[in-house]
This record gives structure tokens, sequence and C-alpha cells, in this order.
């Protein structure tokens, strides 16, 4: 079944300058619909991004919302906001929650799919932060090294295709 994700960079990075975005793009992009809007985060206030993501996700019903540091924190925060109705999941590569600390992150929903993917050896993120967090919340995949910015983007395709696949069954 065809489906569409979209792809958040992170926030000193673009559509076109993400890896990981790439690396979505080629190889789903065969199968499913990528899109990687741009959403400015080093332009745009916390406002101004919401209602440019609502625009943008809100006509793909069903899709599976990837981002990777900020735009990890914008897919969550657009899973959760957004109608349950509109069937969105997201995976979330190494995210950033602390851009914005005058809003409040809420807790993880039962109803949202969601995969959780940390190194362990991300130096900018609390690693560990982030998975008590999501305990019990989400399917949370861990690994020793990658860094921030996954080094080996292998672990991104596979939790993203098995997101596809989980969201399917």
């Amino acid at each position: 079944m065809q489906r569409t994700i979209i792809f958040l960079h992170g926030k000193q990075s673009t559509p076109e300058g993400s890896g990981s975005g790439k690396a979505i793009r080629e190889h789903f992009s065969k199968e499913h619909t990528v899109l990687i809007p741009d959403y400015k985060p080093m332009e745009r206030t916390h406002g101004e991004i919401e209602a440019y993501l609502k625009e943008c996700i809100s006509p793909h019903p069903g899709a599976l919302i990837v981002g990777i540091s900020l735009g990890g924190y914008w897919a969550y925060r657009m899973a959760c906001i957004l109608p349950a109705g509109l069937g969105l999941s997201c995976v979330l590569l190494n995210p950033y929650f602390y851009n914005y600390p005058e809003i409040e992150v809420p807790m993880p929903p039962k109803n949202i799919p969601i995969t959780v993917v940390v190194n362990l050896d991300d130096d900018l993120i609390n690693p560990q932060e982030v998975i008590k967090r999501f305990e019990g919340a989400a399917t949370i995949r861990a690994f020793e090294t990658g860094g921030h910015r996954f080094k080996d983007k292998t672990p991104i395709v596979r939790e993203v295709a098995a997101a596809l696949q989980n969201s399917t069954e």
C-alpha cells in the first residue's frame, strides 16, 4: 500500500542538505510519496512553523511523519495536535525537545504509533531522558553509536520501513 512519508529535517539543515532525508527519499520514493517540506526553523516562530506544518500534513491522512533532531520534535508535536482521525504515526530520530523551553512538550498519547530511535553516543540530546519520556508509549530503538546525525543511515531506513509495515498491519 502506498503511503505518504513526510520527513522533517533538523534545525540547521534544509530539505536538500539533510543526509537522512536523502536516504529516505532514495529508499522509499519508488513505492511511497516522500515529502520534505522546508519549514525554515531558523527563520520562523514556533507558531508560524506549526501553522505551516498543519497545512503540509493535514492533506495526507495516514502519513508517517519522520523527523530528526528538531524535526523529531515537530514530527511528534504535529502527530499529537492534529486530529486523531488523520491516523498519523511518527518516527523520531534523536529528537531534540529543548528548542522551545516555553512550550510544554506533551506526554505521549497512547493512540499514536510512535517509534523513537536514539543513538546512545549522541552529544546533543540526552538519550536516556528521551528513552524515559517514551517508555511504555513507543517502540524504542537504541543504538550504541551513530552520533546525533546518524553516521550510518541504515538504522533510519530500517526503522522507517518497520514503522510503515507496522502501521499497515
